[in-house]
Formats: C-alpha cells, structure tokens, sequence
C-alpha cells in the first residue's frame, strides 16, 4: 500500500515540474506599417496674366481711354487712326489698324524698318489730325519675343535718322508692353504737347509696362 501510495507522490511531483518548466512566449504586438509623410503637390510657377487687349488696336484704344479719362478738353487726345496713305481703312475718330499699301508705308508713316516687317504680324497707328510730327504713336506685335527689345533699338535708330518735314518732333519714347508688344511715341513736349503726360498715364493703363526708350531730339 505503501509502495502504490509513494508511486502515486512520484507521479504528482512529476506532473508539477513539468507544469512549472513550461514557459509561455510572449505576445509579440502586431507591426504596424511606417506611415508615409503627405506629398505636396508640386507648386506651379506662377502665369503671367492676360493682357486685357487682344490687338494693337485694342491696346491703343485702352491707352487713349485711360489717358482721357484724367486729360483736361485743352490735352485731350484727339487722333485719326490707320494707315493715311490708305484712307479706305483710316479710323478718323480713334486708333485704327495699319493696313499697308507696301512695306515701305512703315517707314514712311510709321518709322519701323521696311526690312522688319516681316517680324510683326499686327500693327495699329493714332496720329495728329493736322501733323503727325506733333503727336504720332503705334503699337506693334511681334511674332517672337525675341524680337521685341532689339527691335526698340531698330526703331529708335529708324527715327533718328528720318529726314524730317512739316517741323521735327521733341522726344521719342518706346515702351514695352505685356504680350510681346511695343508702343511707339514721338512729339512735341512744349506748347501743349502731351507725349509726356501721356507716356506717364501708360502705368495705370496696362500692368507690367515698362519704359525701355526715351530720347530727347536736339532742336
């Protein structure tokens, strides 16, 4: 009796030992994936925005309207517009597009080089009723933008070596205009010339203009 009760103590014994040499793996915690850092959406450079004109024409006629709007009736602008030498297409109450019999009315009315006239493709003119050596002013577009500042220097080189009749104006200003477009002025500036005070009204007319040609003529 002894003997099965002292087998059965073993057996217990056993059975607890075993119990207490079973470790339990720890729970490992579930991996969470890395979280990626938000992209930015790549930030666009910023547009240049659209001028207001769609023409020479319309750039003029914006210019002469914001100059107006401030003019007293005694510097008012009052100006025909187009090519005189063609009369079916002149404007005689505001700018008008230049339609050119020949190459060679550019230069003649206008001072641009006959020789560039292939690098525009629009061209609008205002001038004095009476005398276009008193006020004359055109805008020019260009096809490549590459043209348009050494362009100012042609036509300024133009100018300065017409051969002037009916009086020599005063000063000649070339400003740069969104768009790839020049604005060409020349005129009197003394005895109620506005070439001055209009040129100065370009700011507040078209954003972005600048002024890259101002010269005084020796009278």
């Amino acid at each position: 009796m002894k003997k099965i009760f002292a087998m059965m103590m073993a057996v217990m014994m056993m059975l607890s030992l075993a119990a207490c040499g079973e470790k339990t793996q720890p729970t490992e915690a579930p991996t969470q994936a890395p979280t990626e850092a938000p992209t930015e959406a790549p930030t666009e450079a910023p547009t240049e925005a659209e001028p207001e004109y769609k023409s020479a024409e319309e750039l003029l006629k914006l210019l002469m309207d914001s100059y107006n709007a401030t003019a007293t009736e005694e510097t008012m602008l009052y100006v025909c517009g187009g090519n005189p030498f063609n009369f079916e297409t002149t404007n005689p109450e505001g700018p008008g597009k230049f339609v050119a019999l020949e190459d060679a009315d550019f230069d003649a009315n206008l001072g641009y080089p006959t020789a560039d006239v292939a690098k525009q493709d629009d061209t609008a003119s205002m001038f004095n009723m009476m005398n276009i050596n008193v006020f004359n002013c055109y805008a020019v577009h260009f096809t490549n933008s590459e043209d348009v500042e050494p362009m100012a220097e042609a036509i300024k080189a133009n100018i300065l070596n017409r051969q002037w009749m009916c009086g020599s104006p005063e000063k000649l200003v070339i400003a740069k205009m969104p768009g790839d477009y020049l604005v060409v002025v020349w005129g009197v500036v003394e005895f109620g010339g506005i070439v001055d005070p209009f040129v100065a009204s370009f700011a507040d007319a078209v954003e972005g203009s600048s002024i890259i040609v101002e010269h005084s003529f020796a009278q």
